[in-house]
């Protein structure tokens, strides 16, 4: 049996409360048994990848060009392997590469190389999990075959790489690796390399990757030895082709011609953007801009970062060659390019504000900034909403009777299992709001609510409502076609991405208490300000006219400002938003500044994972004068959707009682980000929120790759049995550069 079926019924309860994850047999597709000549049912070994697999089981994992016409066009499928497809080819080297070591190392015993990897079929509803790290398994891992323990390669590689004795007490040894359950260690030299993807799909789809991005003129920049050559070719032709300057049209009066030859597309594709291009960049070449206090807003500073040391930067070269530097522009140089688009920039020409939330053009000019990783806010989303039902008295209607935990603001501290009614009768009357053992009335919020459950399902009116108005749909719907986490396929465990209400009271009167405190998200997110309540006790206007005051102060810029004081607009919540490049400067920073408070730093945390601080006044300077990082103060109005890039490290203050409402996405354009953050997250404590993988980033880069191929291969009229035979290449061994 394997370590889930001799769980007895009382550890089995217990096991699911302290987690989500699924409990059952871990050998279920997985272990092949047989027929002994008694009748009795014996094990028969496990599947091999190559012999068991079926071409319905290929199907799952090869693009499949006839299902792909209603998905993805050309110009999106172009899209996603310019954005992707070098972090698709790094992680089929890191593949490669665990798979060939467990080869060589079973070669050394002297068994038979080709039965040596297992293959573990997918099963519907499962997330396959490392026992050590909680990482999402992608493919290729190390399984005990007595008790069905599983590792990634990264946990495998740490353990190989530890020369202490695997020996310890209690369920764990000393390496915080599970013991088997025969009260044994698990010796990683002994546990069995298996494969989830069927066959030799991962190969044929690298192959078939690299070959239609060359067909399609987009240039490489991995590290592979197509990769190396790729780049090697453009250098030679003194040119980059980045995939039409990273911006894909999505709007619906642009039609793709879906079997326009490749070069003959490519050309098409890039000669409006390559003149928009050189239109914007004119505006880049001028005097540094200056904020509210008349200094510089950036300057390059070359702090060495000496209190904080990253794990692990193998996929630090990959990060870095896509990143592009923010953009600083100027109204009148944009308009030119976008004369369709109305639209302004705000924190000096860093931010841009779209102004027309059903504009099908936005797309151009939000993924001008969006692949730079800046944020976006896009205004009036209410407006197509309705209000009503996102109204408190509504909540406090539907849902006042039901208990949650709310949290107060002021110090961190859960306050459990409250009537609902409490949180909502006090969001905009001071005097009805719960009260510390000091008599103060809490600064409380309601996280994430609901929890555990979907939004569509328990708000399925307001969900509806939601969707019909947020703005670039095609990020940020569940299904959008630029939102790659719904490229994941049915019979996967889809992640959880909203939305999600973040239900807080305002703090205009404490300017270093924030709502939110300083943190990043693995994924994308489009945050609404759906509902600001104004205080209405007879001390109103004192908080009102502290909120103005904490605007001031903000480093908001001058455009900013004038939307409260002159243009009529509620001020609901401030941010202050860094580029995700900034983070490590923001992590050595905040050890610095715990240092010198006499704090000490605990291993296996982080500064900011942690969301444990809020950057002031104070310490927001001192970030900019020490190590050169300026954020973007926004200041987010009633109507206002705040778009978060993955990665970028954000901090929320509610000026006054809000309402928002947030959607997570996965771009092309920030998944690079997602999949570093994946990778930080292993190197968090076990009770740490964000240790686990919930979002399977590796599967949906595969997936996305997959869908992109099959999109492509449609339009030049290949077939799924024209693709099998070039998969068939592999699975035999003919094909000659294998």
């Amino acid at each position: 049996k394997c370590r889930e079926c001799r769980l007895t019924p009382h550890q089995r309860r217990r096991n699911e409360q302290q987690s989500n994850a699924n409990i059952f047999c871990r050998f279920y597709a997985f272990r092949r048994l047989r027929y002994t000549k008694s009748g009795q049912l014996a094990i028969a070994g496990f599947s091999d990848p190559l012999k068991d697999a079926s071409e319905d089981d290929l199907r799952l994992w090869l693009p499949q060009p006839e299902k792909s016409v209603q998905e993805l066009d050309v110009d999106m499928s172009l899209f996603l392997l310019t954005h992707v497809g070098d972090q698709f080819c790094w992680m089929v080297q890191t593949e490669k590469e665990a798979k060939a070591e467990a080869l060589a190392a079973e070669a050394e015993d002297g068994d038979t190389v080709q039965q040596q990897i297992a293959w573990k079929r997918v099963v519907q509803g499962v997330r396959e999990m490392c026992d050590v790290c909680e990482t999402t398994l992608f493919n290729f891992h190390w399984a005990c075959g007595k008790c069905g323990y599983v590792v990634c390669i990264d946990c495998y590689k740490t353990r190989k790489a530890a020369k202490s004795p695997s020996n310890g007490s209690g369920k764990r040894d000393l390496h915080g690796w599970l013991f088997c359950t025969s009260r044994s260690g698990h010796d990683p030299d002994k546990l069995m390399p298996t494969q989830i993807i069927a066959g030799k799909a991962l190969e044929c789809m690298e192959r078939l990757v690299h070959s239609y991005r060359k067909q399609w003129n987009i240039a490489e920049f991995c590290d592979c030895p197509e990769g190396k050559k790729s780049v090697e070719t453009t250098e030679s032709n003194g040119s980059v082709n980045n995939g039409s300057n990273g911006i894909c049209k999505v709007c619906p009066s642009i039609n793709s011609e879906q079997n326009a030859g490749p070069v003959a597309k490519r050309q098409r594709m890039e000669t409006l953007e390559d003149v928009i291009s050189c239109v914007i960049e004119r505006g880049v070449d001028r005097e540094p801009s200056k904020d509210s206090n008349g200094e510089p807003e950036e300057v390059a500073v070359d702090v060495e970062l000496v209190h904080f040391k990253r794990r692990g930067d193998a996929f630090k070269t990959v990060l870095s060659r896509g990143m592009l530097p923010p953009r600083i522009m100027v109204l009148s140089e944009s308009l030119k390019a976008y004369p369709d688009i109305p639209h302004s920039w705000l924190c000096t020409g860093k931010l841009l504000r779209l102004h027309d939330p059903g504009n099908p053009n936005n797309y151009k000019l939000f993924q001008d900034s969006w692949k730079r990783g800046q944020p976006v806010v896009v205004s009036g989303v209410t407006q197509h909403m309705d209000q009503s039902i996102w109204h408190p008295d509504s909540f406090l209607k539907d849902f006042g009777d039901i208990k949650n935990d709310l949290i107060n603001c002021m110090t961190g501290n859960t306050v459990p299992n409250q009537p609902m009614r409490k949180f909502w009768e006090g969001f905009e009357r001071l005097t009805k709001r719960l009260k510390d053992e000091k008599g103060q009335p809490m600064l409380l919020k309601l996280k994430d609510w609901p929890p555990g459950d979907d939004f569509a399902e328990l708000l399925p009116t307001r969900f509806s409502d939601l969707m019909k108005a947020l703005p670039l749909a095609e990020y940020t719907h569940r299904n959008g076609r630029l939102n790659l986490a719904g490229r994941l396929p049915e019979c996967f465990v889809r992640p959880d991405l909203g939305p999600k209400m973040y239900n807080a009271y305002g703090s205009a009167l404490l300017c270093s208490k924030g709502t939110t405190n300083l943190h990043l998200d693995v994924s994308d997110a489009a945050n609404v300000m759906v509902y600001v309540g104004l205080p209405k006790e007879a001390n109103s206007e004192e908080h009102i006219k502290e909120a103005f005051k904490a605007v001031e102060e903000s480093g908001c810029d001058f455009l900013t400002r004038t939307r409260v004081e002159t243009g009529g607009e509620i001020p609901g919540a401030l941010w202050h938003i860094y580029q995700a490049r900034d983070a490590d400067r923001i992590r050595d920073f905040l050890n610095k500044v715990a240092l010198e408070r006499g704090e000490r730093l605990e291993p296996h945390h982080d500064p900011i994972h942690d969301q444990s601080w809020y950057l002031d006044g104070e310490l927001r300077k001192r970030l900019y004068k020490e190590y050169g990082v300026a954020g973007y103060a926004i200041l987010q109005c009633l109507g206002d959707a705040v778009f978060i890039p993955a990665g970028a490290p954000h901090q929320v203050r509610n000026l006054h009682s809000c309402i928002k409402v947030a959607e997570d996405f996965v771009s092309p354009e920030t998944v690079a980000h997602c999949f570093q953050l994946t990778q930080e997250f292993r190197h968090l404590s076990d009770s740490h929120t964000n240790h686990e993988d919930k979002l399977q980033i590796k599967n949906i880069i595969y997936h996305a790759m997959k869908d992109s191929i099959a999109a492509l291969a449609h339009a030049k009229n290949v077939t799924f049995a024209e693709l099998l035979k070039i998969y068939e290449s592999f699975a035999t061994g003919s094909d000659s550069n294998n």
